[in-house]
């Protein structure tokens, strides 16, 4: 029996296209747009909600719009800003590479983006309904926002999240199925001897160096 990709538990039954794997129906529909990148033309999905998490989508397009990413702006050009965010991918990284919590780069993203509802929209959310990555986020966040806010303006943490999503959606898909992100920070985090490259693994698990000025 081919157990599903998410729980490991149950029969694998529906085929994902993008995680490139099979799931049992209880964890499709648990973590579709939610911890899957879905296509719209998928026979599970539900035309509203796809429609939902697309607006929702297009809200936070804008704003990462407005933080600087290029090659001469990039925020990472400030010391706090790269050690805070070290940290948060570190953490990440971690997780995904002891195999603790089954992860994808969609559900990062979706953490990422729920930190910033909660911390900067002030949007509440109950913390016993966010997934365990979630949770675990929200934990370091709790315990190092003090040391954050001494490092920088406030106003730069919630930027922070928004320029790490914007790295995800950089990384994330094609040749690299939804495991680019998180194969690039488990090759590259710590790494010093890469010279002007950086590694990165696709989802068959090949991997190749690219030039360092397309890096997040």
């Amino acid at each position: 029996m081919v157990k599903c990709w998410f729980c490991k538990t149950k029969k694998g039954k529906r085929y994902c296209a993008p995680i490139d794997n099979l799931l049992c129906p209880i964890c499709c529909g648990e973590n579709r747009l939610k911890r899957i990148d879905c296509v719209e033309e998928c026979r599970y999905l539900e035309g509203l909600a796809y429609q939902k998490n697309r607006a929702e989508e297009k809200e936070f397009s804008e704003l990462m719009t407005n933080i600087p990413h290029g090659e001469h702006d990039d925020i990472f050009r400030d010391m706090g800003v790269t050690l805070m965010a070290g940290e948060i991918e570190t953490f990440v990284r971690d997780i995904y590479v002891n195999g603790n919590i089954r992860i994808t780069d969609q559900s990062v993203y979706e953490s990422y983006k729920r930190i910033y509802q909660m911390h900067v929209d002030n949007q509440i959310q109950g913390e016993d309904q966010l997934d365990e990555l979630t949770q675990e986020l929200l934990k370091l966040y709790k315990s190092n926002i003090r040391m954050w806010e001494f490092n920088m303006e406030r106003s730069k943490i919630g930027q922070i999240f928004l320029r790490l999503m914007i790295s995800i959606k950089k990384m994330s898909g094609g040749r690299m199925g939804e495991f680019g992100y998180l194969n690039y920070l488990k090759n590259n985090l710590g790494n010093a001897d890469l010279g002007e490259t950086y590694i990165v693994e696709d989802k068959f698990g090949n991997k190749t160096r690219e030039p360092l000025h397309i890096k997040k």
